[in-house]
């Protein structure tokens, strides 16, 4: 599993390359039905679902988003379909 590491100043690093991405980048790698973590780097707490959900949060700001019904669906069960 790929490591990303989060730091103060909200970049991203991927450990396994040695270099820094996005969320686009995570976004595609998500796609691409590879598993990542995402840890804060000083604290080392998990920040993968937080990171989702902001990966989320853009994709719906450019029009390319799930559905409000199943984002609903989600918060309502806890549960992805």
């Amino acid at each position: 599993m790929r490591t990303i590491k989060r730091y103060a100043n909200r970049k991203l690093y991927d450990v396994q390359d040695s270099h820094y991405v996005t969320l686009e980048k995570l976004a595609g790698l998500v796609r691409q039905g590879e598993d990542f973590h995402v840890v804060d780097h000083a604290a080392g707490h998990d920040l993968t679902a937080a990171t989702l959900a902001q990966i989320i949060f853009d994709e719906e700001k450019r029009g390319s988003g799930p559905p409000v019904a199943d984002l609903c669906r989600i918060i309502r069960t806890g549960k992805i379909p």
